[in-house]
């Protein structure tokens, strides 16, 4: 707790800095210009972005298209040529949960030993602090990002080089890019609208490569943006995995997004995307696979997804389903998001208002791991331009963990939580 009484006591200081330089007529840029004036001190080669980090350390939204974000701020003079630019964020929550089971907690985006007794806890954690480097010469972006996070899996080091990936490419001259390095699978959206938590289709369906580099060759212009990525054959991060007996690059996915425009004001993004290989390959369900069954075989997904807006309303859907069923659960595995949110103000600050409601689904109709279901509801302010504050409350209904849901699954668990967060950024 003396971590977050710090985080507050900051939170409170960075505040009534910005309250003394507030205007009555500034609802459209509500904070002084503090980036130019880090800059300032800095070497001419060294450079801050709060725009940029804020996009690439952000795991709720761009979280599969980060290189292409990369190209457009190149191309918007966010990211300057020739330069350096380093960044930092920490995202720290504190938890308040309750359930009608001992020791099931159905939280997303927390894992199992986080929740193994009681039926009530209250703790506080930090998701990740984070550094990272961006390097920006004629046709190159090299990026790297470490992390330290308190969400590891057990055997983990709660330390790693998340993401380090160096893009070719420059939108001004070309359409075309590629990237190669350690980075989110262009595979699907896996946006999320609430401040912290994640929905299904990414808790079940997220896909990163490891330590072999994968290669996004990619088009980006006139609101197209289509990907292909050559994935080596073995077990990456989250959902990503391949058959024992393969080698070399046999893994892959595919992704193709259309921004339009209908009038001045309605706004639509579709997209679509597939992944050949999934974690739902085997006959029992042991993550990491080199656990378990050695009879895999390829098992791929496919995406579809679309976000509507007008105005200051975003409104999401997203839905992935495996090719084939899992045989550990004797079901295809499928995830729904629907979500909105609106954009606001309370006391000048911008404000964010969410809804999320996710489903995913492993199981026959009457199994007893046949789905789970999330609701979020959530507020989020950025009270200074490098701090973020945060709420959420969220409804969780069924208890099936993706490692032996068969063995552990209780569909009778209903579970409340509210956390509340801060994002430091710079």
């Amino acid at each position: 707790m003396k971590l977050f009484s710090l985080l507050l006591i900051t939170i409170v200081t960075f505040s009534s800095i910005n309250e003394s330089h507030a205007q009555t007529d500034t609802r459209k840029a509500p904070f002084p210009d503090v980036q130019a004036k880090i800059n300032e001190g800095m070497p001419p080669f060294i450079q801050t972005s709060r725009e940029h980090s804020e996009v690439m350390f952000d795991r709720q939204d761009h979280v599969t298209d980060k290189a292409a974000q990369q190209l457009l701020m190149r191309q918007d003079g966010t990211l300057e040529s020739n330069k350096f630019y380093i960044g930092g964020r920490f995202n720290g929550t504190i938890i308040s949960e309750r359930t009608n089971t001992d020791g099931k907690f159905p939280i997303l985006s927390r894992l199992p030993p986080t929740h193994t007794k009681g039926n009530s806890d209250t703790f506080s954690m930090v998701n990740d602090a984070s550094i990272s480097g961006t390097l920006t010469l004629p046709w190159i972006l090299a990026y790297a990002q470490g992390e330290y996070t308190e969400l590891a899996y057990t055997g983990q080091s709660p330390r790693d080089w998340r993401k380090y990936f160096v893009t070719i490419g420059d939108l001004d001259k070309f359409p075309v890019y590629l990237t190669a390095g350690k980075k989110t699978v262009s595979f699907g959206n896996m946006d999320s609208y609430a401040p912290f938590t994640h929905g299904h289709n990414s808790h079940y369906f997220w896909a990163q490569n490891d330590d072999n580099p994968l290669f996004e060759l990619g088009y980006l212009d006139k609101g197209w943006h289509v990907t292909a990525t050559a994935i080596k054959a073995d077990r990456g991060k989250r959902v990503l995995n391949a058959p024992d007996d393969e080698d070399g690059y046999k893994n892959f996915a595919t992704s193709v997004t259309k921004n339009f425009t209908i009038g001045d004001i309605h706004r639509f993004k579709i997209g679509a995307g597939f992944l050949r290989g999934t974690i739902y390959d085997g006959t029992l369900a042991h993550h990491p696979p080199v656990i378990g069954s050695p009879d895999r075989s390829w098992n791929g997904a496919w995406n579809i997804n679309g976000v509507y807006s007008i105005g200051s309303f975003d409104f999401m859907g997203e839905f992935t389903r495996t090719l084939k069923e899992w045989e550990a659960t004797g079901a295809h595995v499928h995830a729904l998001n629907l979500q909105g949110r609106y954009r606001d103000y309370i006391w000048e600050f911008p404000t964010t208002y969410s809804a999320m409601y996710s489903q995913g689904i492993q199981g026959e109709s009457g199994d007893e791991w046949e789905r789970m279901d999330q609701f979020v509801a959530g507020l989020e302010m950025k009270i200074h331009p490098n701090v973020t504050i945060g709420a959420e409350y969220l409804l969780n209904s069924g208890f099936v963990p993706l490692i032996m849901p068969t063995v552990i699954a209780d569909d009778g668990v209903v579970s409340h939580t509210g956390q509340v967060g801060v994002k430091i950024t710079f």
